[in-house]
């Protein structure tokens, strides 16, 4: 009637039936999202797994996105100051209890200084292994001693003016507590009675290094009162911050649905039986919206928000085996006998690649990494 063919009688063509420019450029679109989706495996590891584990395990789900289980809260200062802390990654997710020792700029020298001290007590002209070690050991009960200082005063309100006078009390049990002298107050040359802590000082010295201008840390800044004050308050969830989520939430909405409907509009026109592509079209969407939302509901309280947690990790394999399927049986509707042929080899050539990597390089590297956080401190 108006020019055009009745929408009964279009036909759109398979993924087989394409010229093959486009179906090549379809086939290295798939395996790019692929390697791509590989590539946000390997930085989910550096984020959120323990360290000696590939992926993240349900307990890291909950402890990222909830919290820590049966713990009263803590201010973001005091969960990242733990006293077990070997075995976790130095992140705002993990702890910072290394940055008083092996990941003190001074800490090497301290010990080294102490050892000389304690070899010109023995009269020993050079430290042997026996003084190293002991020597050692008092530069760490004194670094703990910091360590404590600081969650004493972020427990006590975290007040300006002991900031700003560069001057905070000990509490009652914590007066005979073992603290770097350079850290206490002192008065015509002795400490200070009753003894006292140089909180700000104990903050540049521990912290500012790394979270300022130019750190490994600089977008988390300590410099200044006002920025550790936003770190001292305590909060009711220790997982991530909504802050965080929101913009978390945000780039996978966005970037990853775009990449998912993308790889599921390639599926449907394939030649698989129409409810195969029901199925497997439209489940990495929806399962990454039943992720997300358990991101969402891992805030609710004990025992909801734990159990919600736990869950993600299931879900998210549930996308990523969905995106798998799309990317193969995609790759192996584009082409023919001779194409499946090729994708047979290349499968197997990837297979291969990835058992060297992970015997040469992965499983070597995690075994590294677990052994350092084991032996931080």
């Amino acid at each position: 009637m108006n020019g055009y063919p009745h929408s009964s009688n279009l036909r759109i063509p398979t993924l087989s039936e394409l010229p093959l420019p486009l179906r090549l450029t379809l086939a290295l679109f798939l395996l790019s999202v692929g390697i791509g989706y590989i590539s946000a495996l390997v930085q989910l590891h550096f984020q959120h797994a323990s360290p000696g584990a590939l992926l993240p395990s349900p307990e890291d789900a909950v402890r990222v996105f909830h919290g820590a289980v049966d713990e009263k809260p803590k201010s973001k200062i005091e969960q990242l100051l733990p006293e077990d802390y070997q075995g976790k990654k130095m992140n705002g997710q993990g702890q910072m209890t290394a940055a008083f020792f092996k990941r003190s700029e001074d800490y090497s020298e301290a010990i080294t200084e102490r050892a000389r001290e304690l070899a010109k007590k023995q009269g020993v002209k050079k430290p042997d292994k026996a003084l190293k070690e002991a020597a050692q050991a008092e530069v760490d009960r004194e670094r703990d001693g910091e360590r404590l200082a600081m969650i004493a005063w972020v427990r006590s309100g975290a007040k300006e003016t002991e900031y700003k006078d560069d001057n905070f009390p000990l509490p009652p049990d914590l007066s005979q507590l073992t603290i770097t002298r350079q850290m206490l107050v002192e008065q015509n040359g002795e400490i200070a009675e009753p003894r006292a802590v140089k909180i700000q000082t104990l903050f540049q010295q521990r912290c500012a290094t790394c979270h300022q201008d130019g750190g490994e840390a600089q977008n988390f800044p300590l410099t200044n009162y006002a920025e550790i004050k936003k770190y001292a308050a305590v909060k009711t969830s220790e997982g991530m911050s909504l802050e965080k989520l929101a913009q978390t939430t945000h780039v996978h909405l966005l970037g990853f649905s775009m990449l998912y409907g993308l790889t599921g509009l390639i599926l449907a026109l394939s030649s698989y039986p129409r409810l195969v592509r029901i199925v497997l079209c439209p489940l990495p969407l929806l399962a990454q919206i039943v992720d997300i939302s358990f991101w969402w509901l891992a805030r609710l309280p004990e025992p909801q928000g734990p159990m919600f947690a736990r869950c993600i990790v299931y879900s998210g394999a549930v996308v990523a085996v969905g995106l798998l399927l799309h990317i193969v049986l995609s790759l192996f509707n584009l082409f023919r006998v001779k194409g499946w042929l090729i994708l047979v080899l290349l499968f197997a050539a990837a297979g291969y690649a990835g058992h060297e990597a992970k015997m040469r390089v992965i499983d070597p590297f995690i075994a590294q990494e677990k052994s350092t956080n084991t032996g931080e401190k």
